[in-house]
């Protein structure tokens, strides 16, 4: 948590200051040490300027330090906290849950809750064990290298995310690369469907989640990883390093163009790239052994996956492949209309 550190002279000073201006955070204890106070925060100074001023005037700095409740006082829940400072409507306006990325997270949040959001920041903060810093979606997921613009809302100014799931650590930068905590079960999942001694291919691989989960579980398997967004790339092999999995081989570049430098490896090819994945059945067809296992990742409308599949297994009879359907589940919904599916299939090559 944030707090604010003071030269003892000023202490009451600011004890007034941050009071007079809801700065204080309550249900939390005010630290001592020989010679400073340690005053808990509801925002991170940087976000208020008044704030910074005064801390400037005096001297004093912000620590990051753990929270320590005040004695008798619960952990404020975070649905309480809203019903408090929102209205009904506005309650609807607010989308329901956040992305978990470690101590980060990340809300949506409509136009008219914008001059409310440090203060639904600070609840989600305050009510929460892990989360030190929220930021706001700030547009959609968009270009070849799927990142999202996000913005500071409350608690610590970073953006950098360190990410536990699975019993594997990953760090990136929110801003640089896409990211899906919701994805975790699916990794879990097809990790879980590898055998030892199987080469995997996992394109669009991002920071390396599939591809270093299925290497921590599965040492005497070897996985491929592609990834376009040189950011990604960059993080996956930190990763790579983070996780300590020496199976993993890492690319930089275009999966429809790297596939060829690789005819024939994978026993299995993992794709997550629901918006664009048929386009790449070609190029999965080329890295893969004449009879392979496939998982494809694809957005759809709910009434129509039977046809989702059949587009599916159309575009592998082009490239001389019988399509066989082991099975397919939702993965998540996307929109009013849409959901996320994954096909698991076999795809043997007629020649």
């Amino acid at each position: 948590m944030q707090y604010l550190e003071v030269k003892k002279q000023y202490a009451q000073n600011a004890k007034a200051f941050l009071s007079k201006n809801n700065l204080l955070a309550n249900g939390f204890k005010v630290l001592h040490s020989a010679r400073y106070v340690y005053f808990p925060l509801t925002i991170y100074p940087a976000s208020n300027k008044n704030l910074a001023h005064f801390a400037d005037s005096i001297d004093a700095k912000v620590k990051e330090r753990e929270a320590a409740h005040e004695k008798g006082s619960r952990k404020p829940d975070y649905e309480e906290e809203l019903k408090k400072m929102l209205k009904p409507e506005e309650r609807k306006e607010l989308a329901r849950g956040y992305d978990p990325f470690g101590s980060i997270a990340i809300i949506e949040l409509s136009d008219k809750l914008k001059p409310k959001e440090a203060a639904i920041g600070m609840a989600l903060i305050k009510g929460s064990s892990t989360v030190t810093t929220v930021l706001a979606k700030s547009g959609p997921v968009k270009g070849v290298y799927r990142t999202r613009s996000v913005r500071y809302v409350a608690g610590k100014h970073t953006y950098m995310a360190s990410y536990k799931e699975n019993g594997c650590s990953f760090v990136f930068d929110v801003r640089k690369v896409f990211f899906s905590p919701r994805l975790s079960y699916e990794r879990s999942r097809i990790s879980k469907l590898v055998k030892d001694g199987e080469k995997v291919a996992v394109p669009f691989a991002g920071v390396g989640p599939f591809a270093i989960e299925i290497a921590k579980s599965h040492p005497k398997a070897s996985v491929l990883a592609i990834e376009l967004n040189p950011s990604a790339y960059g993080y996956m092999l930190k990763n790579i390093e983070l996780n300590r999995v020496a199976n993993v081989r890492a690319y930089n570049g275009d999966f429809g163009k790297l596939a060829a430098m690789h005819r024939g490896f994978a026993d299995r090819v993992v794709m997550p790239m629901p918006k664009t994945s048929l386009d790449f059945i070609k190029a999965a067809c080329t890295v893969a052994k004449d009879a392979a296992i496939f998982h494809i990742y694809s957005f759809c409308d709910a009434d129509k996956v039977d046809e989702a599949i059949n587009e599916m297994a159309k575009r592998f009879k082009e490239e001389k492949r019988d399509f066989t359907l082991i099975g397919v589940r939702t993965v998540r919904p996307y929109s009013k209309d849409e959901i996320e599916i994954v096909v698991d299939a076999k795809a043997v090559s007629e020649v």
